[in-house]
């Protein structure tokens, strides 16, 4: 009996070490979700770089900006910003023109009517017969104008029907990509990388062991189970303690009463 109770208590001293540091990391993270509102962690970002890469976030892949009405619309890896505000996911951009009240913006293989205040209103598939992706968006005497196949393109006034014209006689005004204001730029990479990962959510992820991956949920369910083993195992060590010391307490007893 004796030998298996130190085994026991050797067992529970070492597993309650680890599973004694999880338990008070699981307290401490769980108090702080409970108050995120209060200590702001849902307005607040991440913002290393070593997190965002841990993420699978970084660097912009490509900005690529093109000024329009005094705004700009900026593509930025695969999504569509008006100035500062995001708008939609979109493919590579090739320029962006006026359009009545509206912007018409080019990707390689679509054409986005966006409003001023930024809101996506329409999205029109470039499948033109014998046409190759979308090289050039600009403004000629006639309206919005594009390029594609070496061939140029004119739409109806409501941007539904795109039919082939010859060479205007006056180039068209092309939309050309410039260096967007460095207030632009610096938000949309912000945007961009940490506005994805609020503190909340990345304490959330330490919390659950999801910032691991499915291995960090697979250690946090052994240290769940660690700390089921040390509550077994203390209520066993309690248990024979309880036994062991009515046991003596008999013996001395008798013992007594013979003499």
């Amino acid at each position: 009996m004796a030998r298996r109770n130190s085994k026991t208590r050797r067992w529970h001293r070492t597993i309650g070490l680890g599973a004694g540091v999880f338990a008070l990391f699981m307290v401490i993270s769980g108090m702080v979700i409970n108050h995120s509102s209060d200590l702001g962690l849902d307005q607040n970002h991440v913002s290393r770089p070593f997190l965002l890469s841990w993420y699978g976030l970084g660097e912009v892949p490509d900005l690529t900006s093109f000024p329009v009405n005094q705004r700009w619309l900026s593509f930025a890896g695969s999504d569509l910003y008006l100035d500062d505000q995001h708008v939609t996911a979109a493919t590579a951009g090739v320029g962006a023109v006026a359009f009545g009240d509206w912007l018409l913006v080019a990707g390689i293989d679509e054409l986005l009517i966006v409003d001023e205040d930024g809101q996506l209103i329409e999205r029109l598939a470039w499948k033109q017969a014998g046409a190759d992706g979308i090289e050039l968006l600009g403004q000629s005497e006639h309206g919005p104008v594009l390029k594609s196949g070496g061939r140029y393109w004119l739409a109806d006034t409501e941007l539904m029907d795109w039919h082939t014209i010859e060479r205007p006689e006056h180039e068209p005004t092309w939309s050309i990509a410039a260096d967007a204001p460095g207030n632009v730029n610096e938000f949309i990479k912000r945007q961009y990388n940490g506005q994805a990962i609020s503190l909340e959510r990345f304490t959330l992820d330490i919390h659950s062991g999801r910032i691991f991956g499915s291995w960090g949920t697979i250690v946090y369910d052994i240290l769940a189970l660690a700390l089921g083993f040390l509550a077994l195992s203390g209520l066993v060590l309690w248990g024979r303690g309880r036994r062991n010391g009515r046991g003596n307490g008999n013996g001395n007893h008798s013992s007594n009463n013979k003499r």
